[in-house]
């Protein structure tokens, strides 16, 4: 995937909404989640079609109180891919308070560290709204630990919600 290919990623509402369920409930309230949302990027803009979270494919992802992704999880996602068909296309995760801003430790850590991959963060441990992307932060990977942000006021956001 590079940022020449894939400019905007479309989500159906139904999905997305299925994500931040999943994410809250698997949070609890108390600690980070996430999830690879995932789809075919041979089309511009690319669809997600799916979605796996990082404990179903790495059962310690949350064991230290934050979200530490493990080499057996890599493996475990990649041979579902190729099993469904599907390519990570975003990865999704929550944080504590209001913030979507990257820490420090995000902006450092891609879970994907390719050129273009896009990643998004969720307010409130996954507690915010399902039907809208305005309270998300949404981030595109530059290479060399550099990314561009995409506000929720920009009109052709990189991340978009659709009824289908």
């Amino acid at each position: 995937m590079s940022e020449a290919r894939i400019t905007t990623f479309k989500i159906p509402v139904w999905l997305w909404s299925s994500v931040i369920f999943d994410l809250r409930r698997r949070g609890g309230g108390v600690r980070e989640s996430g999830a690879f949302l995932l789809g075919r990027d041979d089309a511009d803009p690319a669809r997600i079609t799916s979605y796996i979270c990082y404990d179903d494919v790495d059962p310690d992802a949350y064991q230290r109180g934050i979200i530490a992704f493990h080499a057996n999880g890599c493996a475990a996602l990649w041979t579902h891919c190729r099993a469904n068909g599907v390519q990570l296309l975003i990865d999704v995760h929550t944080h504590p308070g209001s913030d979507v801003r990257q820490s420090a430790i995000d902006e450092r850590h891609p879970m994907l560290p390719v050129v273009g991959h896009t990643a998004m963060i969720v307010p409130n441990f996954g507690r915010t709204g399902w039907w809208s992307l305005k309270a998300i932060g949404v981030y595109e990977y530059l290479g060399g630990f550099k990314w561009r942000t995409y506000p929720a006021a920009m009109p052709d956001r990189r991340v978009q919600l659709t009824i289908w």
